[in-house]
């Protein structure tokens, strides 16, 4: 990235010309600042913290969370990872889709809570990311404290990333705050002047409520400690509201307002306190050419001296425990800051505020010359690291601290504070596969958080990502959007691509969730040819089987159907036909051998012209002629698939010629008139002899359609038992089981073919025919006899015998057994 492309992208965390990041003033027109694109800033100033996540153009609102699958969907779609600024875009559109949706939630008076916690998590790794994206920089020309300040933070990217921390808490504290009644000075009194009831009963005004204990004589801000003396009952309780409320607003980071209420309030003087840390920074020891005429000296001189006296303050158990909080939090002293911290929140941004604190002021004097008040040994002592802290809030000896600390949500922003990504990515894992913490709303939650480690580059263990994304994938395949599952699928190692989404898209019935399922595929690179190819080996596994058949035409039943319909997910794709071919012709090899004739030859139909013609290169092929085309130009394995084709072809043409000769021959035979009786009437007879003629008409006509329609079938049977190179032989077969299948179909079908051929001649008289077949089983060329078993041999022999007897009964001419 050059220069100047950075310098665009990162120019609102330019804080050279902005206040320093310690220092908290009110006039914000005393520095500009930008809303950056990102809406994040480094610095802790009210102008910029109130900015920092700033809600961007609100776009259409969905009816419900349902709606952030899709959102988050559009989002990713949107985006190429090519940079590290793209990812921080995509977390900047996460957070505004969780702004939009805790919007609608709410206007439904439904809870939000959950949302609200994910989107503090993108607030925090937005602003986590941006500090890791931003390059040190080293600062000349440092003439104050505030300059020393800013050149650490800006050489300093861990400091930077607490200070970003201590924003992210600040601003989530302040979002907390939005509904609390305590919102002007009107709670805390109805006067605008400091203690008014012990002012009144000090002039001995006439008040409802007298203090019931030594009230102070003087209303000098140090008069209670000075005179061991307390300020009316009245005034006491408004006084810890107040104080309480000015804790919390310091706590949203929110000095001025904190100010401002005590200024309300009366009480000039701690609006005064709450002043006296800002850094010093005198612009006019700078060269006059960098000077501007707007520059004013800002902070204080005599700081060091502010912070002993502070640390005092803070130390003063007299003092409300709040007050001591408030300066505490100002000074360094955490000791006095903890006692009214009870969230894990709270605790985690006192602990960092510190860091921050005691960092730069160590940084300022190690830097200047100055000789400075000596500060308490204890403010030097504090030595804790992110880890330590993060440790202690695990342990704290409050409940519902530790408890919080061990929430799912908590312990995903732990890690990415102190960067333990593996082990965030295993325990994410061991969530997403615990039934208690794996609602579809989480999941989306966890498998973005993956998507986004990844695009960062941070190393983790891609088992456990996979797992992960595989979990929320199987919230998604249920609500039938093609878009979704193609989209997460593609996160995915191949392999699991082609297992999950062919699952998908098993379920796809109509034609056109079919060509959506296809197509989403297809727009995210996934292996649609291994995918379908998957779907149909699925089917087949599932519903078939070489177990043999014997009746004819067994019933289709409904999975019959779906390995039929399945069929069409590999047909989809005109390259992939070889493939088209290998399914079709397995499929139609597991129905002939269970003797589902008509499944087969739906199955079978699958293939159409214009699909050879691709598999054989030529688009003038005739199918009908293709034992007699060279194959010479064409591969093994594809000349393997088109004989296995051809066979099939001959197996069903034959099985359905004779099941039509079969009806034909027993269902459509003219039944002969009713012989009549011999004194039945002139009127009967001849009726009766014209009905036989009729009959005689029908009956010639029905022999010689019988016969024709014999001779076909016998033509077809015998076209099988000659098949060029033999019926489902094929030299060239390396698949181990499909030649297993082969040798199965061949023992089932051949016997099967005989028997066949053997009713057919017998029923049409041809009884020298029928002895011949004994003949054809014996020959060693062929070797048929190899393929009956023998219960099959004897009860064919018995049939071949049974027309060896009626040859000798119908003819003239003496015949052996044997038609000789």
């Amino acid at each position: 990235m050059d220069d100047s492309t950075r310098a665009a992208i990162f120019a609102d965390f330019d804080i050279s010309q902005n206040e320093s990041q310690m220092d908290f003033t009110d006039d914000l027109t005393k520095s500009k600042f930008r809303k950056s694109q990102f809406n994040l800033s480094v610095s802790l100033t009210p102008g910029e913290l109130s900015a920092i996540f700033d809600t961007p153009t609100i776009q259409p609102k969905l009816n419900s969370e349902n709606g952030l699958y899709n959102q988050f969907l559009d989002v990713l779609q949107a985006f190429r990872i090519s940079s590290p600024l793209q990812l921080l875009e995509i977390l900047q559109y996460f957070i505004d889709n969780c702004i939009d949706t805790i919007s609608i939630l709410k206007d439904q008076n439904q809870n939000a809570d959950w949302l609200e916690q994910e989107l503090n998590t993108w607030r925090l790794l937005l602003t986590l990311f941006q500090v890791q994206h931003l390059e040190s920089e080293k600062v000349d020309n440092i003439v104050s404290d505030r300059d020393l300040a800013d050149a650490l933070f800006k050489e300093d990217q861990k400091l930077k990333g607490i200070q970003r921390i201590v924003d992210w808490l600040e601003h989530c504290a302040a979002e907390n705050m939005e509904n609390e009644f305590m919102k002007d000075a009107k709670n805390f009194s109805d006067e605008e002047v400091a203690w008014p009831n012990t002012l009144g009963q000090l002039l001995k005004k006439e008040l409802i409520y007298q203090s019931s204990g030594a009230m102070v004589t003087k209303l000098d801000p140090d008069a209670p400690n000075r005179q061991s003396k307390s300020i009316h009952d009245l005034d006491q309780v408004d006084d810890d509201r107040l104080l309480t409320q000015v804790f919390n607003e310091i706590r949203c980071g929110r000095l001025e307002k904190a100010e401002l209420l005590c200024c309300q309030y009366g009480q000039f003087w701690r609006s005064a306190i709450m002043e006296g840390w800002r850094l010093y920074h005198d612009p006019f020891y700078k060269p006059k050419e960098e000077q501007n005429p707007s520059d004013e000296i800002l902070g204080n001189p005599n700081r060091d001296v502010w912070k002993a006296c502070a640390w005092k303050i803070s130390s003063d158990h007299k003092n409300s425990p709040y007050w001591r909080a408030t300066i505490g939090i100002l000074c360094g002293n955490i000791d006095a800051v903890l006692p009214v911290c009870n969230r894990w929140e709270d605790i985690l941004w006192a602990h960092l505020h510190t860091i921050v604190n005691v960092a730069v002021e160590s940084h300022i004097q190690t830097h200047k010359s100055n000789s400075f008040i000596s500060l308490p040994e204890k403010y030097w002592e504090y030595k804790m690291t992110m880890d330590d802290i993060i440790a202690e809030l695990k342990s704290n000896p409050k409940l519902a601290v530790r408890q919080e600390a061990h929430k799912p949500r908590r312990q995903i922003q732990q890690y990415f504070m102190t960067n333990q990504f593996r082990e965030l990515v295993n325990i994410m894992a061991d969530w997403a596969e615990n039934s208690l913490e794996s609602d579809p709303q989480f999941l989306r939650f966890l498998a973005h958080l993956i998507l986004v480690i990844r695009w960062a580059g941070i190393q983790h263990d891609e088992r456990a990502a996979n797992l992960i994304i595989q979990k929320y994938i199987e919230v998604l395949i249920p609500m039938n959007d093609s878009l979704l599952v193609a989209y997460y699928t593609s996160q995915l190692e191949q392999t699991s691509q082609i297992i999950i989404y062919s699952k998908f898209l098993e379920k796809s019935v109509l034609t056109e969730q079919r060509t959506q399922g296809l197509l989403a595929a297809e727009k995210f690179s996934l292996p649609v040819e291994e995918i379908t190819k998957r779907i149909v080996e699925t089917y087949r596994n599932r519903f078939t089987n070489m177990t043999t058949g014997q009746d004819l035409f067994s019933e289709i039943t409904s999975d019959d159907y779906e390995l039929i319909s399945a069929l069409d997910w590999i047909i989809y794709y005109p390259h992939q036909v070889e493939e088209a071919f290998v399914q079709i012709n397995a499929v139609v090899r597991n129905f002939v051998a269970q003797g589902k004739i008509q499944a087969a030859r739906l199955a079978f139909n699958k293939v159409q012209k214009d699909s050879i013609n691709r598999l054989m290169n030529n688009a003038d092929i005739d199918i009908e002629k293709l034992l007699e085309f060279d194959m010479v130009s064409v591969s093994k394995k594809i000349q393997s698939l088109v004989l296995e084709y051809l066979a099939y072809k001959c197996y069903l043409d034959a099985e359905e010629g004779f099941a039509e000769w079969f009806h034909e021959y027993h269902q459509t035979k003219p039944i002969e008139p009713i012989k009549l009786h011999g004194n039945a009437d002139y009127a009967k007879k001849l009726i009766h002899d014209h009905n036989m003629e009729q009959y005689q008409i029908a009956l010639s006509n029905w022999k010689n359609n019988v016969a024709s329609s014999s001779q076909i079938v016998i033509e077809q049977l015998f076209n099988l038992l000659f098949f060029p190179n033999g019926w489902l032989v094929d030299h060239e077969n390396e698949d181990k089981n499909r030649h297993e299948h082969f040798e199965l179909l061949r023992t089932i079908c051949i016997p099967k073919i005989f028997m066949l051929l053997h009713t057919i001649l017998h029923s049409a008289e041809k009884y020298t025919e029928c002895i011949k077949l004994a003949s054809y089983i014996t020959d060693k060329t062929n070797k048929f006899y190899q393929l009956f078993s023998q219960g099959d041999l004897k009860k064919l022999l018995a049939k071949i015998a049974e027309s060896s007897v009626c040859l000798m009964e119908s003819n003239d001419q003496v015949l052996d057994p044997w038609g000789f």
